[in-house]
């Protein structure tokens, strides 16, 4: 795709990070004017990441034995019916840390 700013240059993939939240983003950049731009599809991908991370809630990690403990807040738990002594899942993914409850 040419540049829609300078005609002349090539439009080209690029990625890079949001440090201060932690998002990674791909955006466009001209070969030769360097003017930098999104494309709607890019645009929906990094407003969705930030949709995310606006629900997410901040925890505390807190010594429990040997072990570490977080405390889920009362909306979470009221929402999803979380009881003392219920059970669930916890795996590693990508971006940390999945739980899920289970019966």
């Amino acid at each position: 795709m040419k540049c829609p700013i300078c005609r002349k240059g090539i439009m080209k993939k690029k990625k890079d990070c949001f440090k201060e939240d932690n998002i990674e983003y791909e955006y466009l950049q001209c070969s030769k004017c360097n003017e930098e731009i999104l494309t709607m599809k890019q645009l929906k991908v990094l407003a969705g990441k930030y949709r995310k991370l606006r629900k997410a809630k901040e925890v505390t990690f807190a010594k429990w034995g040997n072990s570490l403990a977080v405390r889920i807040p009362s909306d979470i738990v009221e929402e999803l019916k979380i009881k003392e002594g219920k059970h669930g899942l916890m795996m590693k993914d990508k971006e940390g840390i999945r739980i899920i409850p289970t019966t």
